[in-house]
């Protein structure tokens, strides 16, 4: 058996009503050839393409509507090279790409250690939402407040195993609720289903994924035969991945790293399907990955860090001007406590001596850039003395 039809075997996927059915051939490029009093017969668009032919019962009562279903979606199968119920979950969400990962544990078929288990679901949901997140950050570290788009991206994505081996496959629709082609009006899997623009959502962050999982894997292999250190990774070029991506790649395989394969299959509704990419990933490139992130972590700027605790220094040249203060105080980036520097106006500076005076905690928020053990907050776009009781009498 392949790789390809072991990643996502044949699985009891939900058979699809016959209008959607009749929507997805629509949307996906097929005609209706011949009908009849009983049977629709439907072709490919494009004469040449593929000699073969899909009939259709013109209602759902006929007593063997199952088997005729699952004869359609086996010749949408060869046609596609997807597997039947990647199609028949593609109908049913009214337009979806899958991502499948096959995990492998020393465990009977469809079992999995709860630990990669939680791993695995954990770092995929990450992905999504990362890769999601990027599409309108461009930053190797994504700020800790993620867009609310991509939050309700993932949100709205489905997560399902299937038999055999321990096989975790992810359903992303192609529109998003924030898209304005959606219309919560139509129901799944009905008209909506031919008129998917182009570029939904969902394609982007589908085609974001995928082209970041293959440029980590080919820095991974760079690092790992000496052609490129570490610190390539901080590169900020076309599809490269960012921290929240690399760490997601690196934790699918489990805490003990263990070979995993990833598979893309793209539904024809968006246009420019191409075959289902399968991706091999061994342990060697998953620890380098990890690796990746905690540098990027550690090295790269972090944009909208908010910082909140006690001034304990201030330091400026002179009794006017700018100066720097450094707040004792706790992240939402990490939450943890620790010390970092802030260049201040002299409005802010002054605000901060008053803070110091009267044991007033203050907030700042900007860049978190480390070096070292050097923490500093740098291009400010906000700070502000909390008020005290004395300040509310």
């Amino acid at each position: 058996m392949s790789h390809a039809n072991s990643l996502a075997e044949e699985g009891a996927a939900k058979v699809p009503d016959l209008a959607a059915l009749a929507n997805y051939l629509t949307g996906s490029g097929w005609v209706v050839e011949d009908t009849d009093s009983r049977t629709s017969m439907w072709r490919p668009r494009r004469a040449g393409s593929h000699d073969i032919r899909i009939v259709l019962p013109t209602s759902q009562r006929v007593r063997d509507y199952s088997d005729r279903i699952a004869d359609a979606l086996k010749a949408l199968s060869f046609v596609e090279r997807r597997l039947p119920e990647e199609i028949a979950d593609d109908i049913n969400f009214g337009g979806a790409d899958k991502v499948a990962v096959r995990l492998t544990p020393d465990a009977p078929p469809g079992e999995a250690p709860l630990l990669l288990a939680h791993s695995a679901i954990s770092a995929i949901k990450n992905f999504v939402v990362a890769s999601a997140a990027s599409l309108d950050s461009n930053s190797l570290v994504l700020p800790p407040r993620r867009p609310q788009r991509a939050e309700a991206y993932a949100s709205q994505a489905r997560l399902s195993t299937q038999p055999g081996s321990f096989i975790l496959s992810l359903a992303l629709p192609l529109a998003d609720i924030y898209s304005d082609e959606s219309d919560d009006s139509t129901p799944p899997g009905q008209d909506a289903l031919v008129e998917v623009p182009p570029q939904p959502f969902g394609r982007k962050v589908t085609n974001r994924m995928l082209a970041a999982t293959l440029k980590a894997q080919h820095l991974a292999e760079e690092v790992s035969v000496g052609n490129r250190p570490i610190s390539s990774f901080g590169d900020l070029t076309p599809d490269a991945p960012n921290a929240t991506e690399l760490a997601a790649l690196s934790s699918l395989g489990g805490p003990d790293h263990d070979i995993y394969h990833i598979r893309f299959a793209k539904s024809p509704l968006a246009g420019g399907a191409a075959e289902p990419a399968l991706l091999r990933v061994t342990p060697g490139q998953q620890r380098i990955l990890g690796e990746a992130a905690d540098y990027l972590r550690t090295k790269q700027p972090r944009a909208g860090v908010t910082v909140t605790g006690l001034i304990v220094r201030l330091f400026r040249e002179g009794g006017f001007g700018r100066g720097e203060a450094v707040i004792q105080g706790v992240s939402d980036d990490s939450g943890e406590a620790r010390r970092y520097r802030v260049e201040l106006g002299e409005l802010d500076y002054n605000e901060a001596v008053r803070a110091h005076a009267n044991g007033l905690q203050v907030t700042a928020t900007g860049d978190l850039d480390i070096r070292g053990t050097r923490r500093s907050l740098r291009r400010l776009t906000s700070f502000a003395v909390i008020p005290g009781l004395e300040d509310e009498s």
